[in-house]
Order: structure tokens, then C-alpha cells, then sequence
């Protein structure tokens, strides 16, 4: 992949990468993605930006441009379940992203890769692993590309896709929503709903 095509900012100085300003703010995103991880949202609120709008307006495409990965990318709703992005620029060991899940109550370390070309599709396995929760999601961890149209059991996801990016340009924490639809099937609601997520 060429690194130009997302803007990488070679030009920044490494001493306005290493100020005391970005260390603190590298700390504080730390801190807040490690109070995620052990639920601490169930008790208390974090900050967090979340990315909402229409279907197919370019939330992903925002992403991207900030992440500097390629997001699944397709005709109609692409994100099916909510996508955690964590960006940190603290790296000792190179570029890696990490692909976790975040269920109700504990989050799995799904797949990690060093190459921004393999993020799209661990991104696509992740998500069917959580949109078929009747599977173990170690079936899903090395899925063939080919099946990635398989019919999954739910439409959505309440759990959460997690893609931790160690080694970006940038530290924040902000959160895919999946895009609203503008015309929702003729159905009953209720009941609609209810086989809508799992």
C-alpha cells in the first residue's frame, strides 16, 4: 500500500511527536482504552467520538483518512456492528493492528497483523464471527475470502468489532456506528427488532 495515498506526515518533528503535550495525551488515551476493556462503561461513561450518519455517506472513508488502513468495503451497509478504533503513535516494535472482540461482559483477542493490507479482511472475519454467534468465533479467524458473503444468522450486532493500531500518527479513541437506514423494511416493528441484532 502505498503510505502517500493516506497522507502519512513524514514532515512532523519528532520532538513535537515526543512533548510532553503528546506523551500526556498518549497516557490518557491509554488509560481510557484499558478502563474499556475491563467494562468499566457499564458503571461510568468515557469519552469517546463516535462517528453517525446516513448509510453509505463516507463515515468509513473518514476513518480511514485518520487510521491510514482500509476499511470492508462494499454496496449497501458494510458495518453491521459497532467498530472501536483505537489509535496510538507509542510503538516499540513497529506498526501492528490488533482485531479484538468486544462482547457483553469480556473482550477476545481475535487476530493481529503487521501488513495495513490484511486490516480489511481480519475487519470482514471479525464481523461475521459476531454476526453468527451460534459458532465458535475461532471458525471465523481464518474464514475464506470467498465465503465472505455468508449468510449470517443476524443482520447486526449489538458487540463491538475493536481494531487497536499501534504505532499511528495520531492518539484518539472513536467509535463506526453502522449507517441509519432510511427505508427500513415494511414489517413488525417489534418483532423486526427483535431478529434485527443479537
Amino acid at each position: 500500500m502505498d503510505s502517500e495515498q493516506f497522507g502519512e506526515r513524514q514532515d512532523v518533528p519528532r520532538l513535537q511527536r515526543d512533548s510532553a503535550y503528546a506523551r500526556s495525551r498518549r497516557t490518557i488515551n491509554d488509560v481510557v482504552k484499558s478502563l474499556r476493556d475491563i467494562g468499566v462503561e457499564e458503571i461510568i461513561k468515557l469519552p469517546k467520538i463516535a462517528v453517525v450518519g446516513n448509510q453509505s455517506v463516507g463515515k468509513s472513508s473518514l476513518i480511514e483518512a485518520i487510521s491510514q488502513v482500509r476499511l470492508p468495503k462494499g454496496t449497501g451497509t458494510c458495518t453491521k456492528c459497532p467498530m472501536e478504533v483505537f489509535l496510538s503513535s507509542h510503538s516499540a516494535d513497529g506498526w501492528i493492528a490488533k482485531v479484538l472482540l468486544r462482547l457483553e461482559h469480556s473482550t477476545i483477542a481475535f487476530d493481529e497483523t503487521n501488513n495495513k493490507d490484511d486490516v480489511p479482511d481480519l475487519l470482514w472475519r471479525a464481523q461475521l464471527a459476531l454476526l453468527n454467534p451460534e459458532r465458535p468465533y475461532t471458525d471465523f479467524v481464518h474464514w475464506p475470502k470467498e465465503q465472505f458473503n455468508y449468510v449470517s444468522s443476524c443482520m447486526f450486532s449489538r458487540n463491538s468489532v475493536v481494531l487497536e493500531i499501534i504505532g499511528a500518527d495520531v492518539d484518539v479513541t472513536f467509535i463506526d456506528l453502522p449507517g441509519i437506514i432510511q427505508t427500513p423494511p415494511i414489517v413488525n416493528i417489534p418483532a423486526f427488532l427483535r431478529i434485527l441484532t443479537c
